[in-house]
């Protein structure tokens, strides 16, 4: 875990609402696992620093891009940060995502801001030879995650509940034709998301599958010192901060979660 002082390289909304933030890291920042996370000081007025995953990492340019949404005034003071300015960053923290050699075929899905820890993720599994499948959901086309900014090798299939590109309704309508291939498969979205897969995994064709997934919660430390963002597990209770923020579908006990 390190603390720095990082330059920022660009920050742009990237579509409504959400925002790539590349800055300048040493090389000590960028060994990291996807699904990892930073916490960032957004500005002198916000007392708690925010958890933000790492979204992409370029070790040749020595960068690290974070993707977030706007969602208060931490994020909001962020989103004018312009290029040149200083931000504090502490981390990587967490456990994050791991990939088995054996695995050969792996799925993605994104709701949401869901594709914030899952774009690296994605880029790690491309390199390492592994055929990797996209189902990317949001409430319009308008809100979709750049496909350009994936892998060419990356199979991406979209969804909107709206219709206008792709499949009309939920990204988790298509896991019944998608999941059953997969060797592994690795989830982020809104907690809903979560506790619907959760209640119909074996409709969904989840069953007997190694699902991870990534849970966003609101955290005051992101060191596993203040409990702020304990939840209950089969094995008792975990951090999300120090335990995850990756964890596996079956682990959690879903019913007792509120969306943050």
């Amino acid at each position: 875990m390190k603390q720095q002082k990082a330059a920022v390289i660009s920050n742009r909304e990237l579509y409504p609402g959400v925002y790539l933030l590349w800055v300048q890291a040493n090389v000590a920042l960028l060994k990291t696992r996807p699904g990892q996370f930073f916490m960032v000081k957004c500005g002198e007025e916000t007392t708690l620093r925010r958890p933000i995953s790492i979204h992409l990492i370029d070790e040749a340019g020595q960068k690290i891009a974070f993707l977030y949404a706007v969602v208060g005034k931490g994020t909001d003071w962020l989103a004018k940060l312009p290029a040149g300015d200083i931000v504090d960053i502490l981390g990587p923290l967490g456990n994050g995502f791991t990939l088995d050699k054996k695995t050969k075929n792996i799925l993605l899905v994104a709701g949401g801001i869901g594709m914030a820890p899952l774009a690296q993720l994605a880029q790690t599994a491309h390199d390492a030879g592994k055929k990797v499948t996209l189902l990317l959901g949001a409430a319009t086309a308008s809100k979709l995650y750049p496909s350009k900014l994936l892998p060419p090798g990356v199979k991406v299939v979209l969804a909107t509940d709206d219709g206008t590109k792709g499949h009309q309704g939920l990204v988790t309508d298509l896991l019944p034709r998608y999941a059953p291939p997969a060797d592994r498969i690795y989830i982020c979205g809104p907690m809903p998301m979560f506790k619907y897969i959760a209640a119909q995994r074996e409709k969904l064709g989840l069953a007997g599958k190694q699902v991870n997934i990534s849970l966003e919660m609101r955290m005051a430390c992101g060191i596993g010192v203040c409990l702020g963002c304990t939840i209950r597990t089969v094995s008792g209770p975990k951090e999300v901060c120090h335990d995850g923020p990756v964890f596996r579908l079956d682990e959690v006990i879903w019913d007792e979660l509120t969306e943050i």
